[in-house]
């Protein structure tokens, strides 16, 4: 199929170079901008890196690597390439003033039937980002490595057009990622929501006294951890039956934790200092730990998990 994209990614940082990866990889022209030049020299190296890493794990073919090489393009001057691009991804700084001018700009900048999407994982873009077409605006929440990772959440704002989002969920299929979306903003999406439920509640129980850190690992990892490579809650609220499910909850639902405000488990780690890897410390002591490898050994985790859930996806 003869693309028709062409697109433009401003921010060159981790996540901006990793979308960048996706969509150069697979045939899509897409240029790296960045309000701090010397950012894009630092992209194109660490992309090589990322290519070469990627082909040592399987990841990637001959094709995707020349691909990647090729259709990754370097911008220093925004007012140049904006003019010639049809979808533009953000991802700068999580700050609303940030993010509110780079928008006013592109949108001056860019072309009446230009695509303006937010890589953001928090920020409302819709009340952020002033644009003359709001039915072209939306989100497209990338997790981090991009190139790894399949989902994509792609959020609707209050004025984004059905036309837009198809168009955009099309072109994530046609990459090979896998696109959720969420038909109105939200605080933390899917996965950040769901993830900050799960948390309040391991919480909540460690602090009862409960149980401890490491047993409430060990339970989702060998039960629900499991299960969820393949199937996911409801999947399993339907093999299990609604009837008996509803039972339970009935029970459940009442002795949980309710709370609304600032998590009170997480803020005396951050009172303590206790940041995670970053500070050696978190839940779990990683003084002494070679962080790098101890980081390359969770990627390769992630990876074969991966490659093991396409597996038992393939049809038998």
């Amino acid at each position: 199929m003869e693309n028709r994209w062409n697109i433009l990614m401003v921010g060159a940082g981790t996540m901006g170079r990793g979308i960048a990866e996706v969509f150069a990889s697979k045939g899509i022209p897409i240029t790296l901008y960045d309000a701090f030049p010397e950012q894009l020299p630092k992209a194109k190296k660490l992309i090589e890196t990322d290519m070469q890493y990627y082909q040592e794990e399987g990841l990637v073919t001959p094709e995707e690597i020349e691909n990647t090489r090729s259709l990754v393009f370097y911008e220093e001057d925004l007012e140049k390439i904006a003019p010639k691009v049809n979808l533009v991804i953000e991802g700068v700084f999580e700050k609303a003033e940030i993010k509110r001018d780079i928008f006013n700009k592109l949108d001056q900048l860019c072309p009446p039937d230009c695509i303006f999407c937010s890589n953001t994982s928090a920020s409302n873009i819709f009340e952020i980002a002033q644009i003359k077409n709001p039915e072209r605006l939306l989100i497209t929440h990338f997790f981090n490595p991009p190139y790894v990772m399949p989902l994509v959440e792609v959020v609707l704002g209050p004025k984004t057009s059905t036309e837009t989002a198809e168009q955009v969920r099309q072109l994530l299929i046609s990459v090979g990622k896998e696109p959720a979306v969420i038909k109105h903003y939200i605080p933390g999406f899917i996965v950040n929501r769901l993830d900050n439920v799960l948390c309040r509640e391991i919480g909540y129980m460690i602090k009862q006294g409960w149980t401890t850190a490491e047993d409430v690992e060990r339970a989702i990892r060998y039960t629900s951890g499991t299960r969820y490579s393949f199937e996911g809650p409801l999947s399993l609220h339907d093999v299990v039956g609604w009837d008996l499910t509803n039972t339970v909850s009935g029970d459940v639902y009442k002795t949980l934790c309710n709370d609304t405000g600032e998590d009170q488990f997480g803020k005396e780690l951050v009172e303590k200092g206790n940041l995670g890897i970053k500070t050696g410390k978190g839940c779990y002591d990683y003084s002494g730990i070679d962080i790098p490898k101890f980081m390359n050994k969770r990627s390769h985790r992630i990876i074969k998990m991966l490659k093991a859930i396409r597996a038992l996806d393939d049809p038998e």
